[in-house]
């Protein structure tokens, strides 16, 4: 198997080429084959493939693509890692390891050897590269081969030109520059061939289009080499003859390598992949060099002319960054050149380093880089070189095709490893607990580690280390006899580097309490358009003091936000830090409305003040982006609402919690909603807001239900009424009240959830809140039927229906369709009612919800069990399953249990119906679901029947019945005496199983539920006929 990279993305097999199929799919593929045999992780594909604009099913999405891909490549090629996907490629396999392999060849040769070559590996090249990709994936690996490509042809034009053959090349290179006008080697290549052609008027025009070019288009002069190349055609000459070369010598300048070094070996590993030139970035401190020295050192053997090192003081706290001038008179020193001999112009020096090194295996570091124009002038023709910066050096590794590798802070393991060597193995596996302490304090970061460690020495343990850390690691990581901790000094190198805009977004930064930011964050912050912010964010990433973790979206280190913490409380006054505190909030809370609002109709909303309504940072093209972006912020949104409760901005903090609170309750984050509600609730308590009280007690009564905690959401569902009623929020008041109807039918007490759920729609009515209106109808719907008077339960349906469709209540519309698909299964419309709980289901997908599709399923699955198809209501089961966990509902997750147990009876599946069944049974034993204890006993009564275990069935059996009719739930009690004639007939007593049929019949029947007298009539009839026989 072989693959085109630098073209159209193609699979090249033994007996035809294909491409992929579809964007998706190719960018997947060559996502994963510009890294063979490296993991490249599941978040890594998604953003290079989807950017940012995933869909919330993403992961799934992406294991299909894989999996059409291991169909259509093999499928042991692409292999599953704990992070994401490998896939396997041999040497040789990838056009991209042709063209390099070929090209590296070229380098280590000369004169015609060279060109053919050199043109081998350009004739590799079939159009763009990458062609059939992502936009994202385009712009983040097109520039490097594109750079690739330019490089080699300009090496190539410059040999063709030194062997003599500017004839032959002339025409190429005018078509050439043509398309790459900006290319200075190439337009110089191109005087050179038109004058040796005699055309010397044509090659001093090519430099007036030069010159008129970056002077209009980029406000700059051309460059000395095409300056010096007209001069020579100005005066006649050739170009000047290099100096005659020096004896060279072979240097070994690296420094010792580092004591104790442990971990980094996927990045070790890495280095040992393809690339002449790699940049190693990363924070200060993060250990850049001591990878590259310890890299630099396993790997002389491999560089037996030499190895080099320079340190080029970029960010040196006590002298000024080295010049290239001055980097390359220490290159040239090293390689035996008299000093006397060093040509005076930096170009001269670039171009005698460069003659020194042509063939050789040499390896060079350049270290503590500060910018591309410092490195550039520093590359040598051929080896090896590793240069290291707090910068990401973007430009130098666009121009010159370099590998990047970024150091991010240690994993675990690593931080363990790099205190054992330091500290000694014993003293950790003595304090196991306190050294991963230590190492969560110091952030994982190398610097931080080594100074910890060190400072153990004068301490009576570990323990004590730690203890000292806990106030401000960054005042305490300090070194015996140092007035500054070494971590700040070295972060405060980088900070002051920075231009005065890029230092006040840093420090301000740190306001934000939530883990990330984005633009528009930092816009508010620092009140200034999105764009310029993207620019500083942009800028300080490139400097390593944030990393932008995913597309859009950037984070401090923990011991670099310290440091700009620190700044942020010397640089800006309290007046400052307040101002930008409130316009993140506000922007915080815009967005959020904005995102809300698309989701449709909230039933209450706290009153606000009367104040300038703040525009939304963030613009959403429906619901499903909204809720996309609230499920990326939400822990932004918490942190800022946590620090708003207590410290401000009031009334805010409570507009923001009204916006939130629907959003964590229908999305399955209740459990996050009950950790931050309750310091919402002492908060308003503290300050006297009983609107906001209220409000919070309403969404921790609802959410505490759903999690199964009954009597706690019933107890702050009761607290948010007497809360409402104390400040005159009638519609807070009527909320709780409808949802107390709901949570008393669930838990038994039918009469008095018929009370509270009419009383609900009298006040809803009261105050013309057709939302709250709808649902109370809802509510007493449900009501109705569980007491088996479905045609009340139908009326009150149809109405709610009406209501939602006049007003786009989508969601209540969806609810309503749910319930009324059961009514009808019920009544015997089983056609009208698949169609009803279809819609349903379609209209919660629509939605984005989990628990609303959940339930449509729930439906579907009792109808297709109704009908005797046991295997789609299986299937369907499973899959309302799998949503009710996702969003954490207990009492629906109940019922897709009892619907998996009963079709896996139906499948004559005992041990499953029953296995699924205890599940059910467990979770409403625990919750205090009266009628799903007795739905769930009931099934499980005629699974046991089944099975023989009569005495089991029976107990379970008179259970379900005591349950159902001390609640009242007619319908339930029909089912509980259906159950009890299975154990009735399994206990060879046929008479008393007629009996319980008979009475079941007359409840179905009374209540005119036309699909259960059915079943009662069937079962009669299977009695009678066993009789007979």
């Amino acid at each position: 198997m072989r693959y085109r990279l630098l073209g159209p993305v193609t699979v090249i097999g033994d007996a035809a080429a294909f491409r992929p199929g579809g964007r998706k799919q190719t960018s997947v593929l060559a996502a994963l084959l510009l890294n063979p045999n490296r993991v490249v992780s599941e978040d890594r594909l998604i953003d290079l493939t989807w950017g940012e604009h995933a869909p919330r099913s993403v992961r799934g999405r992406l294991q299909v693509i894989v999996s059409e891909l291991r169909k259509l490549l093999g499928q042991d090629l692409i292999t599953r890692r704990s992070s994401g996907y490998v896939i396997e490629v041999a040497p040789g396999e990838r056009d991209l390891d042709v063209f390099e392999e070929t090209v590296a060849g070229a380098r280590a040769t000369t004169g015609l050897a060279a060109i053919e070559l050199f043109r081998a590996a350009l004739a590799l090249w079939e159009g763009a590269p990458l062609d059939g990709v992502s936009d994202e994936l385009a712009e983040q690996e097109c520039p490097p081969l594109h750079e690739s490509r330019l490089v080699v042809l300009e090496e190539l034009y410059e040999l063709e030109l030194a062997t003599g053959r500017h004839v032959q090349v002339v025409g190429e290179l005018g078509r050439i520059v043509d398309e790459h006008p900006f290319r200075e080697r190439l337009r110089a290549a191109l005087m050179l061939a038109l004058h040796r052609c005699g055309r010397a008027p044509e090659a001093l025009e090519t430099y007036a289009q030069a010159h008129r070019l970056l002077v209009d288009e980029l406000g700059i002069e051309p460059g000395r080499l095409l300056q010096d190349v007209r001069l020579r055609i100005l005066r006649g000459e050739e170009e000047a003859p290099p100096p005659p070369p020096p004896r060279v010598q072979r240097p070994a300048e690296l420094p010792l390598d580092v004591r104790g070094f442990a971990g980094r070996s996927t990045e070790l590993d890495e280095l040992d992949g393809p690339g002449d030139i790699w940049v190693i970035t990363g924070s200060p401190g993060v250990g850049k060099t001591a990878l590259a020295v310890r890299w630099a050192h396993a790997a002389r053997d491999r560089y037996p002319d030499g190895q080099l090192y320079v340190n080029l003081r970029g960010f040196d706290a006590d002298d000024e960054p080295l010049t290239p001038s001055a980097a390359l008179a220490q290159l040239l020193r090293t390689l035996g050149v008299d000093l006397r001999d060093v040509p005076p112009g930096q170009d001269d020096q670039s171009g005698l380093y460069r003659s020194l090194l042509a063939d050789k295996k040499a390896l060079v570091v350049l270290d503590n880089a500060r910018d591309a124009e410092q490195v550039l002038p520093l590359l040598p023709s051929s080896g090896r070189v590793l240069v290291t910066s707090r910068h990401r050096l973007g430009e130098f590794v666009a121009r010159t095709g370099a590998r990047s590798l970024t150091l991010a802070q240690l994993p675990a393991r690593d931080s363990h490893a790099l205190l054992a060597a330091v500290v000694g193995g014993g003293r950790i596996a003595a304090e196991p607990e306190a050294a991963a302490e230590l190492a969560r304090l110091c952030g994982h970061h190398p610097l931080a580690l080594r100074i910890a460690a060190a400072n153990t020495g004068t301490a009576t343990s570990i323990a004590a280390v730690v203890a000292e850390l806990r106030g401000d690691p960054l005042a305490e990581l300090t070194l015996d006899g140092a007035e500054e901790s070494a971590v700040t000094a070295a972060f405060s190198v980088s900070y002051q580097a920075l231009t005065h805009e890029q230092r006040q977004a840093f420090r301000l930064l740190a306001l934000v309490p939530g883990p990330d930011f984005t633009p528009h964050a930092a816009a508010a912050l620092v009140d200034v358009p999105p764009a310029e912010a993207t620019r500083r964010l942009r800028g300080l990433a490139a400097a390593n003091l944030v990393e932008a973790h995913t597309p859009g979206r950037y984070r401090f280190h923990d011991l670099v936000r310290r440091y700009a913490e620190e700044r942020v409380r010397t640089e800006e006054d309290e007046t400052a830090r307040t101002g930008a505190w409130e316009r993140l909030f506000g922007s915080y809370l815009a967005a959020t409305d904005a995102a809300v609002a698309l989701l449709g109709a909230r039933i209450v909303s706290l009153p606000r003040d009367e104040q300038p309504e703040l525009d939304s940072p963030v613009r959403f093209a429906d619901s499903a982006e909204a809720v996309a972006w609230l499920d990326v912020e939400v822990p932004n949104l918490s942190a800022a609402l946590r620090h708003a409760a207590v410290h401000g901005p009031h009334p805010m903090a409570w507009y923001l919690t009204d916006s939130l609170r629907r959003f964590f309750h229908d999305h399955g984050r209740r459990a996050e909603w009950l950790e931050l509600a309750p310091i919402v609730l002492n908060a308003a308590a503290e300050r006297g807001a009983r609107p906001a009280e209220a409000l919070v007690h309403l969404s921790m009564g609802g959410a505490y239900f759903r999690e199964g905690r009954h009597e706690e959401g019933i107890h702050h569902s009761a607290e948010a009424v007497r809360a409402s009623r104390a400040c005159g929020w009638r519609e807070c008041e009527a909320t709780a009240v409808a949802n107390l109807g709901s949570m008393l039918e669930w838990t038994g007490r039918l009469a008095d959830a018929v009370e509270h759920s009419r009383r609900a729609i009298e006040l809803f009515r009261e105050l013309g809140n057709r939302s709250g209106e709808n649902h109370g109808l809802n509510s007493l719907s449900c009501h109705y039927r569980q007491l088996g008077r479905l045609d009340e339960a139908e009326a009150c349906l149809d109405e709610a229906i009406a209501l939602c469709r006049a007003d786009d209540l989508d969601f209540w519309e969806a609810a309503s369709l749910a319930d009324l698909g059961l009514v009808l299964l019920g009544t015997g419309r089983t056609e009208e009612a698949e169609q009803t709980l279809l819609r349903a289901r379609e209209s919660f997908r629509v939605l984005g919800s989990r628990f609303g599709q959940a339930t449509a399923l729930n439906g579907l699955s009792a109808l297709h069990e109704a009908c005797g198809h046991y295997e789609s209501a299986h299937r369907v089961a499973e899959e309302a399953l799998a949503f009710a966990r996702e969003d954490g509902d207990r009492p629906v997750e109940a019922g897709a249990l009892i619907a998996l147990g009963r079709a896996a009876q139906g499948l004559g599946d005992l041990a499953e119906a029953e296995r699924r069944l205890r599940q059910a049974w467990e979770i409403t034993t625990r919750s205090g679901l009266r009628g799903q204890l007795a739905e769930a006993s009931a099934a499980l009564a005629r699974v046991l029947a089944e099975a023989g275990r009569v005495a089991e069935a029976d107990e379970h059996s008179r259970a379900a019945l005591e349950s159902a009719r001390a609640g009242g739930y007619r319908l339930l009690e029909a089912e509980a005496l259906m159950s009890a004639s299975a154990v009735e007939a399994a206990s060879g007593r046929p008479a008393r199983a007629e009996g319980a049929l008979r009475e079941a019949l007359r409840i179905w029947r009374a209540t005119g539920h036309v699909t259960g007298a059915g079943r009662a009539t069937r079962s009669l009839e299977d009695l009678a006929a066993r009789a007979a026989g």
